[in-house]
């Protein structure tokens, strides 16, 4: 990352006005905004501690609710002592292969106090003109009583403009029902607090996006909804355009690993279609033992690579119309090597990799390059090896006819625990026998 962009994204990530915590898979703290000081730590004694270990909140319970989507208020203590209550959102981030956690938390105990005293309410409007975020309140009628010049930006319009509208005119058509149900709620008593997001058009037709939070409270003798929402467009576009290029990649990608199989195949006609059909095979495997969307990425691009290796085996050997003999062997047992040595100068391309090094390694041992048994082959190897056998035995070759499928599925049966991994081998045939798969 540039040196400009890391100054803005720290600036960016200390003006936020919440406490913002950055946790890793784990749930330790990697990093916290300035806001921390607010409750009177220090960055310092946050960074690092786990969760559950923070000293500022009070219930353990409470932190694993927010985990399953259930609560949007804690209870938090400052330094000496004082209670504060605030609304606390959760937010997954995937990076690649890491799993990150983002907590925000707004303080909303102010506000909770101005519900008991106008004059109070006056003196934090005052306070609101100045804020970053876009303050308003509105009433049961959906009358727009207050909005901050931070709120009128956001739409484009003036405040004289935004105080003739309702509130949910500015709302975009589809989450309107949404701005409805959450107003009821908290009219009704039902609850007093939420936090959403909703979407916007502001006064030029463009799209905005808002993370928004409000509660009910009484202005000028009336039952009004207060909150703030924060802007958060430029966010969502930016993981928009990052989604965008992760998925143009990963079509780049894909489409590099299959023109590199066509590759393999133009060197060796006799299996044309073999590395594809095995890669459909594996893929039905994988999900019958369900493996998550990545993980049977990585097998279908190792069935789709795995006989890369033999570029580099003499094509003379490769279309001999016989059996071969021992020496030939010898040299084509070297084809996952090449393959490995091939594929781990990839980056994240450390586990397909294995895979191919490993897809002729049987479970008793009897396997290459390795020798490797059972509890030492990856399972994802083991996935591709049926695969691959399956395969090959239906397909016709020059030194012997093409089997049945039945035929190749008893085989395979026959071997199973002992060269085969005994699940793999009842799922494959299952997918065959109940017409779930054929090549």
């Amino acid at each position: 990352m540039e040196k400009n962009s890391v100054s803005n994204y720290k600036t960016i990530f200390n003006f936020i006005p919440s406490i913002l915590l950055i946790l890793d898979e784990n749930k330790n703290v990697i990093e916290v905004n300035k806001k921390i000081e607010t409750l009177g730590y220090e960055i310092e004694e946050i960074v690092g501690k786990n969760l559950y270990e923070l000293p500022f909140f009070i219930s353990g319970e409470k932190l694993k609710e927010i985990f399953e989507g259930k609560t949007p208020v804690v209870e938090v203590l400052t330094k000496i002592g004082e209670k504060r209550e605030m609304s606390i959102e959760l937010i997954e981030i995937k990076e690649e292969k890491n799993l990150y956690y983002a907590i925000i938390l707004s303080d909303f105990t102010f506000i909770k106090k101005l519900k008991e005293n106008e004059t109070l309410l006056n003196e934090w409007l005052k306070l609101a003109e100045k804020s970053v975020s876009g303050i308003y309140i509105y009433d049961e009628d959906f009358n727009i009583l207050y909005a901050n010049p931070a709120f009128c930006e956001i739409w484009g319009y003036s405040k004289d403009e935004i105080l003739k509208k309702k509130v949910y005119e500015l709302v975009y058509k589809e989450d309107v029902p949404l701005l409805l149900e959450m107003a009821r709620k908290r009219f009704s008593g039902e609850i007093e607090i939420v936090s959403f997001y909703l979407r916007a058009i502001d006064k030029y037709g463009k799209m905005k996006y808002g993370k928004v939070i409000g509660r009910v409270t009484n202005y000028l003798g009336k039952k009004v909804i207060m909150g703030s929402v924060l802007d958060i467009t430029d966010r969502v576009e930016y993981e928009k355009k990052l989604k965008e290029e992760h998925e143009l990649i990963s079509k780049i990608l894909n489409g590099t690993i299959y023109a590199f199989s066509e590759i393999i195949e133009v060197k060796d006609p006799y299996t044309a279609g073999h590395q594809l059909k095995v890669s459909k095979l594996a893929e039905r495997i994988s999900k019958e033992l369900g493996y998550e969307e990545e993980k049977v990425r990585e097998i279908v691009w190792a069935s789709l690579l795995h006989d890369i290796g033999k570029i580099s085996i003499p094509s003379e050997i490769l279309v001999l119309p016989r059996k071969l003999t021992p020496l030939e062997f010898e040299i084509v047992k070297k084809h996952p090597i090449i393959g490995y040595n091939v594929l781990k100068k990839i980056p994240n391309f450390e586990t397909i990799a294995k895979i191919v090094l490993q897809h002729h390694e049987r479970n008793d041992g009897s396997g290459y390059p390795d020798g490797l048994k059972e509890k030492n082959i990856l399972k994802e190897a083991k996935i591709l090896s049926v695969a691959d056998v399956i395969e090959a035995m239906v397909s016709h070759r020059p030194y012997r006819p093409a089997l049945r499928i039945e035929d190749a599925l008893e085989e395979i049966y026959k071997n199973r625990k002992i060269k085969f991994d005994e699940e793999i081998v009842e799922i494959c045939i299952n997918l065959f026998e109940k017409r779930k798969f054929e090549f």
